[in-house]
């Protein structure tokens, strides 16, 4: 600030102030779909560090993505760590007998539900984005498969293989 400017904000000719528009990474990446719950975030000049644990590497790679692009950082220090996906407990045979005829029961029923949505088995390495992009050729409408599994699953970032989805159909 020069001499000038003091003298005129002495006399009431303020200009007005910036306001700080800085915008955290966690807002950062609930603005881009992500979950930043269990996320802790370092800072350095030009820098930021992530560490926590996520649930699979095609979200890893949208998180450092998304900080990469965070204005005035330059380097995005990568300590994530991709959770183990949780297997199944064993279910002892006489209960897998026992229920057997349920499942029975249940696919005869599902052919009604069939003509308005269809399913699919999760794979190794599949997201709600990539089944997304496969369904509906646009990955970000994965929230429309999310909700509409929302009886199995808790977390949009969180599928396992095995999982068998509803894959509502694409409204016109």
């Amino acid at each position: 600030m020069g001499i000038f400017d003091s003298i005129k904000n002495a006399f009431g000719n303020k200009a007005e102030e910036e306001r700080d528009v800085t915008v955290s990474p966690s807002q950062m990446l609930r603005d881009a779909g992500l979950d930043p719950g269990g996320l802790k975030f370092g800072f350095g000049t030009g820098s930021i560090t992530v560490s926590g644990e996520i649930a699979d590497e095609s979200a890893r790679q949208k998180i450092l993505d998304v900080l990469a692009k965070a204005p005035g950082i330059t380097t995005v220090q990568d300590n994530l760590v991709v959770a183990a996906p949780v297997e199944p407990e064993a279910v002892p045979a006489d209960d897998i007998v026992s229920a057997a005829p349920e499942v029975a029961e249940a696919t005869v029923a599902e052919p009604a539900a069939a003509s308005d949505e269809d399913t699919y088995t999760v794979q190794s390495g599949d997201t709600l984005w990539k089944i997304s992009q496969e369904a509906y050729g646009d990955g970000s409408k994965y929230m429309k498969i999310f909700e509409a599994n929302t009886g199995i699953l808790k977390n949009p970032d969180q599928i396992y293989p095995g999982q068998k989805l509803v894959i509502p159909k694409e409204d016109d």
